[in-house]
């Protein structure tokens, strides 16, 4: 049989059609792990946000701004965010030097851009944060920059690729090389 009848065969083709079916397939399940483990990420850091500010918000008045300065003292990696702000705004502690405008003192966690006390090397990171108006009129922001979770996706969703397109296949399922 030649080559070209070969190719032409109906066995062959469905065979390609499966296997093409199947490198669907593989790549929307790892686009699908890829998605869910970020998403997964973010929810957690989100859920240890309000428990933290739950936790500082039921504290007396008197011990919140040391628990916050332990708070912070504890993050050696500097992903950690607190402010605690008078009713006018004025910041009492924390490493947080503005109240965002834009974060709503609800208690549901959202994506803001802080002013931070101590101005970074960098840039100025966009946290997860949330706020909550205590009594007394004082406002509590806790955040945590997520873009270590981020990260931690892009690496994954790298070996994802790489497992599914690794040089030494045969065949490439992402590109062609």
């Amino acid at each position: 049989m030649h080559q070209s009848q070969l190719i032409r065969s109906s066995t062959f083709l469905w065979a390609l059609a499966v296997a093409a079916a199947f490198a669907l397939f593989v790549v929307g399940l790892f686009a699908f792990i890829y998605w869910k483990l970020d998403d997964y990420l973010v929810a957690r850091s989100d859920r240890m946000i309000t428990t933290r500010i739950h936790f500082i918000a039921d504290l007396p008045p008197a011990r919140r701004i040391s628990a916050i300065a332990d708070h912070l003292g504890q993050d050696s990696r500097g992903v950690q965010y607190a402010g605690l702000f008078d009713a006018a705004g004025t910041r009492l502690a924390g490493n947080i030097d503005h109240l965002p405008r834009e974060l709503g003192l609800d208690g549901a966690v959202q994506g803001v851009r802080l002013d931070l006390f101590e101005k970074p090397a960098a840039h100025v990171p966009v946290v997860r944060a949330v706020g909550r108006r205590l009594d007394g009129g004082d406002v509590l922001v806790m955040g945590r920059n997520v873009d270590e979770t981020r990260e931690i996706s892009s690496v994954v969703g790298q070996a994802l690729a790489w497992a599914c397109c690794r040089p030494s296949a045969s065949v490439c399922w992402l590109a062609p090389g």
